[in-house]
């Protein structure tokens, strides 16, 4: 009987840790499940653009050309401006104007002699009469010389006064295409005149309507880049990307690499690496600025980027895409080629492992935070994109 009562206990005891078990388990299963309901899901499909190798290169937007004109101190004058600050001036425009004042004193001296010389012809012919009238009032038998000589004597004074008056005006004439010394633009472009004109600021400042980009690329990417090559260009104050090539490749890191090369390296550069001078061309400068900082991608892959055509998005004549840009949801403008089924050539705009949103079932615009997880890989689903602006 007591063996019983014992083995009771036991079995009541076991029971109790059974259900407790149990329960537990439930518990655990129920809070899964609850973090499975509480994951969110958008609706949003998306095509993964390739990871493929790439290059970036930092750089600013730099005009094609640009001149400071400083003071002249040999002239010692202040210049009179002849355009105005913001003109687009033509290849040939007057930009300023000095007046030597050297120049300005001999003129003035030579006209000042061609003032005496006149004055001395005009008594000249006062005299020159006034022996004619006296000539003709005297009797014939007591004049002493001939009326002819008479005027000969004065018509050779005149002569000589006329050549001193030519000789004046000739010399004046010369020194007034050196009295002013005018400046003209060597080339198209935009007038910039200092707000503060102190001893060293310049007069103005004449810069170029086209632009390019100054960069520099690391050692390490220095071989991986070719002249012509294609780049992507985000002009990083605006956020738009344009189509551009390279230009131009240094071999020789500049002087001051060790010093500044480490400063100016490309994104992932590593410290003390040397860097390269690079230029590239833009292929349009809307809404480009001198000075405006960009980022060029090079991609090292020749296969082109085919998205599903649904995704593309236009604007007028402007093309592009959202991008989940870790949560965010980014707009990249891009250029397209040709249509295969239902996908498009990209041409330039995307970067590589860009995550394109395909397709939404509700309206996704820039700027949007995006919550779940996303990383799946799909060519589309149905509907498009629909953007809020």
């Amino acid at each position: 009987m007591k063996k019983k009562w014992i083995v009771g206990i036991v079995v009541v005891v076991v029971l109790i840790i059974g259900g407790f078990v149990v329960k537990s388990m439930m518990k655990s299963s129920t809070v899964e499940e609850a973090g499975k309901s509480a994951k969110v899901d958008d609706g949003i499909d998306y095509f993964d653009v390739p990871d493929v190798e790439q290059v970036y290169i930092n750089g600013v937007v730099t005009p094609d050309q640009t001149e400071s004109f400083a003071k002249n101190e040999k002239l010692g004058t202040q210049p009179e401006i002849k355009v105005n600050n913001g003109d687009i001036v033509d290849q040939g425009t007057v930009l300023f104007t000095y007046e030597d004042k050297e120049v300005t004193q001999l003129i003035e001296e030579q006209n000042n002699t061609v003032s005496r010389n006149q004055t001395k012809r005009s008594n000249t012919i006062a005299r020159r009469d006034k022996a004619i009238a006296s000539f003709n009032a005297t009797p014939e038998e007591e004049r002493t010389t001939s009326k002819s000589a008479l005027e000969s004597e004065y018509t050779e004074a005149l002569a000589t006064i006329d050549e001193d008056i030519q000789f004046s005006t000739s010399t004046i004439a010369n020194l007034k295409e050196k009295q002013y010394v005018n400046t003209t633009a060597k080339f198209r472009g935009q007038v910039a005149i200092p707000e503060i004109k102190d001893a060293n600021a310049p007069i103005l400042k004449l810069t170029s309507e086209g632009y390019y980009v100054s960069g520099k690329v690391n050692e390490k990417d220095l071989a991986k880049i070719t002249i012509d090559q294609k780049a992507n260009i985000q002009i990083v104050p605006t956020g738009k990307t344009v189509s551009g090539k390279i230009t131009y490749i240094d071999n020789n890191p500049p002087e001051t690499a060790g010093a500044e090369g480490a400063a100016d390296a490309t994104a992932g550069a590593e410290a003390g690496m040397s860097s390269y001078l690079v230029k590239l061309a833009l292929d349009s400068f809307e809404g480009v600025k001198n000075g405006y900082h960009v980022q060029a991608t090079i991609n090292l892959s020749n296969d082109p980027i085919e998205i599903p055509t649904k995704a593309i998005q236009t604007e007028g004549d402007i093309r592009y895409v959202l991008v989940n840009d870790f949560g965010s949801v980014i707009r990249r403008e891009i250029q397209t080629g040709e249509e295969k089924g239902k996908n498009t050539v990209v041409t330039s705009g995307l970067e590589s492992a860009d995550k394109v949103i395909v397709s939404s079932k509700k309206k996704v615009k820039e700027g949007d935070l995006l919550e779940g997880d996303h990383s799946d890989k799909t060519d589309g689903a149905n509907g498009n994109v629909t953007v809020e602006n």
